[in-house]
């Protein structure tokens, strides 16, 4: 019997029963081994893992990792984020009594210590060496951080060989719990411990409640102003349209615990209190609420706001309100230099982000009290290599001079004992001698430029619209271009002080136009009722670690000319000794005398300046000076020669001597060595160089140039004074020997 032939169709029966097979198990496979990786994960006993996780968690951080509770591992689907439509698979892990170990030189032995972990884990990221948690809930933590003074910290951590671990870790939201975090940095020298608590209830942002210390707020207020408050309220209110315009207006969540801060800063005492949210997301930009009142020393600073992901543009956004004794203090607190100052309160927005080497953030739209004086403005601070910078603008609507002598050691006993200076000016001197506050000029650069509108230099004469851009560059602190009004007149220039030499090098030019006699001497009797425009040229370089040693070690000259003013009668008349022509001119109702020309021309030499050129000639008399004022021992040396036009009834022909140091000075009749003198005849006997340096001062064909012209030419003519400059070196060589 034959086998019958296989027909058409069934040649490939075996074949297609094997293909069948192979998508049968296949499909098996698919179905079984996720069911078999979800019942290997539900019913395995993690704690047996508890070494190897332990151990690769370990060495992906080159500390050791110890888990001394339960370990469990559940499978879970997760929504992805952003997409509610798509579900993502992974793991929850729960953890509890982790440890971490500190660094080799820390002071505690852990870095942290966590009594339950709960994270979510994305199981596909997995498959390429990225741990992806996209929640992780921290509850009963405590943490140590540290930082030497070598700028070595705890919080790095390197792979066990030295090498960047194979795993890469993404961060979502971590959940607070209740726990304790040591802080010890060397380099900001700040050691404190903060305490966490979770609040009975939520708190809505915003809201007030019992407990809540309202006193820095209100101080700063107080001394501010409520318009300041409300300004800033509006710009917030804005701010707010804006985002709800945009559709990206986002209400921060409740407040969800409570801390306390305590410890020291700097040698400070420092203490706070406030509270913050519970959820803290690093993924995606939500805010997280916080609010705190801090006391570092004498400095009290309050804030309100959110921060949300490190990365954003916006990071910080918050109110923030500080006052404290001296604005050099903050620079403990924040890291920026700020000058000395009196007492001052600002309140305003802190914004920015922060950022790897890469932080800004801005004071906007602050305003502040320092001492008597308003200021108002937007502030930047960068950081940077090789220094950070501070730059912006800063207006003032009252500045007073007085508040701003801490930055160049001027002011009062009680001004230095009210932002808690102990530095005491020598008694008999007038120039600051306080030191400059250069301790700091080299830790960060600025570039702010700086209006006033008006200045109080004194009650009688102000100084109004300064202009000015103060920058401080590698040490160097200047003031260029510096404008400013000054009794009716203009005054140019700029201001230089390098930090970088010891001591430091100073330098001031300035040039002053069309200045009103009367406003320069408004509380002089005889002049304040006076005429006449005063220009002048100040060109000083000197050295020293103060104003009082600058100007007494300083090299340049000092030029003044006036022409075309009136002057009282008894004040010329004083100048010559007449104390009848005195009398009877007060009688008459001390008429006013024309000045046709006054001039005068210093050199300075190591703070000694002589008067090469010193006139003062009206249509009743002529002041000849001679003499020089020392800068460095505050003392002044000048014969006056008065030589009178017309019959006097009654005149001493005597010259006057006027010395003394600056806090004292007399004047007296000299008869016996003055008269003795060769050439006692009275006249000028000057050169015709500093006759001739004046006249730039004089704006060509004006009255002015015709009014000088005569006098300038006659003191031309008159030869050399050689006894001028010997005398100036005699004195710059006893001055040292003395030294």
């Amino acid at each position: 019997m034959s086998t019958p032939e296989p027909g058409p169709g069934t040649a490939s029966t075996p074949r297609a029963a094997r293909f069948g097979r192979v998508v049968l198990v296949a499909a098996a496979a698919v179905v079984l081994l996720p069911l078999a990786l979800l019942a290997f994960v539900a019913t395995f006993d993690w704690n047996r893992a508890k070494p190897w996780l332990a151990g690769h968690a370990g060495s992906a951080l080159g500390r050791t990792v110890t888990i001394d509770g339960d370990l469990a591992v559940a499978w879970q689907w997760k929504r992805a984020d952003g997409d509610d439509t798509v579900w993502s698979p992974g793991f929850h892990v729960r953890a509890s009594g982790v440890r971490v170990a500190n660094a080799d030189w820390a002071r505690a032995p852990t870095a942290a210590e966590l009594d339950g972990l709960d994270a979510d884990v994305r199981a596909w990221p997995l498959l390429w060496h990225r741990i992806d948690l996209p929640t992780i809930r921290i509850s009963g933590p405590r943490i140590d951080v540290e930082r030497r003074a070598d700028g070595s910290d705890n919080w790095t951590f390197d792979a066990a060989d030295g090498a960047p671990g194979a795993w890469s870790v993404a961060l979502g939201d971590i959940v607070f719990g209740a726990g304790d975090v040591d802080v010890h940095d060397a380099q900001r020298r700040l050691d404190v411990h903060a305490t966490i608590e979770p609040l009975a209830a939520p708190v809505e942002f915003g809201e007030r409640v019992d407990g809540d210390d309202p006193s820095t707020r209100r101080e700063v207020i107080q001394r501010v102003g409520k318009a300041a408050a409300e300004r800033l309220r509006d710009a917030a209110r804005e701010r707010e349209q804006r985002r709800e315009e945009r559709g990206k207006a986002v209400k921060p969540p409740p407040y969800r615990f409570a801390f306390d801060v305590k410890g020291t800063l700097a040698g400070m005492a420092l203490s706070g209190k406030g509270r913050f949210g519970g959820v803290l997301a690093l993924r995606k930009p939500e805010p997280f609420p916080l609010r705190a009142d801090i006391d570092v020393g004498s400095t009290q600073i309050a804030l309100t706001g959110t921060v949300t992901d490190p990365t954003s543009p916006d990071a910080v956004d918050m109110r923030l309100w500080i006052s404290g004794r001296n604005l050099a203090n903050l620079y403990d607190i924040l890291g920026i230099a700020l000058p000395k100052s009196p007492p001052y309160a600002t309140v305003g927005r802190l914004a920015g982000h922060f950022r790897p080497n890469r932080t800004s953030l801005r004071y906007e739209d602050f305003s502040a009290r320092v001492g008597g004086s308003d200021l108002a403005g937007t502030l930047t601070y960068r950081s940077g290599e090789p220094r950070p910078t501070l730059s912006g603008d800063v207006d003032s609507t009252l500045l007073r001079l007085r508040d701003l002598g801490a930055v160049v050691g001027a002011g009062s006993a009680e001004d230095r004992a009210a932002r808690g200076d102990h530095a005491a000016q020598p008694a008999g001197r007038v120039l600051p001698t306080e030191p400059f506050d250069v301790q700091h000029w080299h830790a960060a650069d600025a570039d702010v430029h700086f209006s006033g509108k008006r200045v109080i230099r004194n009650e009688e004469q102000p100084i109004s619209d300064v202009d000015t851009r103060i920058r401080m560059q590698d040490g160097v602190l200047t003031l260029e271009p510096l404008r400013f009004g000054m009794a009716g007149g203009r005054v140019d220039g700029r201001v230089r002080i390098d930090s970088g030499p010891h001591p430091a090098k100073g330098s001031v030019k300035l040039a002053a136009r069309r200045l009103a006699l009367a406003r320069l001497f408004e509380a002089s009797d005889g002049l304040s009722k006076s005429l006449g425009q005063v220009n002048g040229d100040i060109e000083l370089d000197g050295t020293g670690n103060s104003i009082a040693a600058i100007l007494g070690s300083a090299d340049g000259s000092l030029k003044v000319v006036m022409a075309d003013g009136e002057v009282s009668e008894s004040t010329i008349e004083k100048a010559g000794l007449n104390v009848l022509n005195t009398f009877f001119a007060k009688l008459r109702g001390d008429p006013p005398v024309h000045i046709d020309c006054a001039a005068a021309v210093f050199t300075v030499e190591d703070g000694r300046a002589v008067a090469d050129l010193f006139v003062f000639d009206t249509e009743n008399a002529r002041i000849d000076i001679e003499g020089a004022i020392d800068l460095g021992d505050e003392k002044l040396d000048l014969v006056l020669r008065p030589r009178a036009s017309g019959l006097r009834m009654l005149t001493l022909r005597s010259p006057l001597r006027v010395a003394g140091t600056f806090e004292h000075v007399d004047v007296s009749v000299e008869k016996k060595q003055l008269l003795l003198r060769v050439g006692a005849a009275i006249g000028l006997g000057v050169a015709a160089a500093p006759a001739a340096a004046v006249v730039p001062l004089i704006a060509p064909g004006s009255d002015e140039e015709k009014q000088c012209a005569p006098l300038l030419a006659e003191v031309g003519r008159k030869g050399a004074k050689p006894e001028a400059k010997p005398r100036a070196k005699a004195a710059t060589k006893a001055r040292a020997a003395r030294k």
